[in-house]
């Protein structure tokens, strides 16, 4: 996602008219870059640390794998769907890759803008969707920082048993890699089942 914004995007992300953008860019409250045609640009993060961002609604969907962007479509279609009846700024955040990992930009964002109080209420199809072994985490965040958590439980999505397997590989590879440069012979049979674990696939 780029950094600069549109002048209308500007504005859903900040709950606020275009015309009062117009007025605080005036009034120096904001900047904005100008393109070669003319357009307004804003940097997001300008305006999220400018003081006149309110927090919004935030949707997060995932999925493990870039083939599973059905999947994908169908998360964003709901969380946008929910989120616009609310008539609230809101922004979805969407990530690809498994639910083991931290390494993922959105969540990290996500945790960020959690931890800077840009968040009012966080979005989710499943639990799982932020992490699928540590989500308790991000809703004890969410529960510390005061940000409503509402899960929408999609009844005909379901954990794939390939995505379940991936995220367990994952989990495997991450004690492997670790126990491995150890090479403390007490280990070593286990080293041999967790390399074995980490080559089995769904049927």
């Amino acid at each position: 996602m780029s950094n600069l914004i549109t002048i209308r995007e500007a504005s859903d992300l900040l709950g606020v008219s275009v015309k009062t953008l117009r007025r605080w860019e005036q009034q120096g409250k904001i900047s904005s870059i100008r393109t070669p045609g003319g357009h307004r640009r804003f940097r997001r993060q300008d305006l999220l640390q400018s003081g006149q961002a309110n927090p919004s609604i935030i949707g997060y969907a995932r999925v493990n794998r870039p083939e599973q962007k059905p999947q994908l479509d169908t998360q964003i279609k709901a969380l946008e769907y929910f989120c616009h009846q609310q008539g609230q700024p809101f922004e979805i955040l969407i990530d690809i890759g498994d639910g083991v990992s931290y390494n993922r930009p959105n969540f990290m964002r996500l945790v960020e803008m959690i931890c800077r109080g840009e968040v009012k209420s966080l979005v989710l199809t499943h639990a799982e969707t932020v992490s699928r072994f540590s989500h308790d985490f991000i809703l004890g965040l969410c529960s510390l920082f005061k940000i409503q958590v509402i899960l929408l439980n999609q009844p005909h999505e379901s954990i794939a048993a390939e995505d379940l397997v991936d995220d367990l590989q994952a989990l495997v590879t991450i004690c492997y890699n670790r126990l491995y440069p150890l090479h403390n012979p007490a280990h070593q049979q286990l080293l041999e089942y967790l390399g074995a674990l980490k080559n089995v696939r769904a049927a």
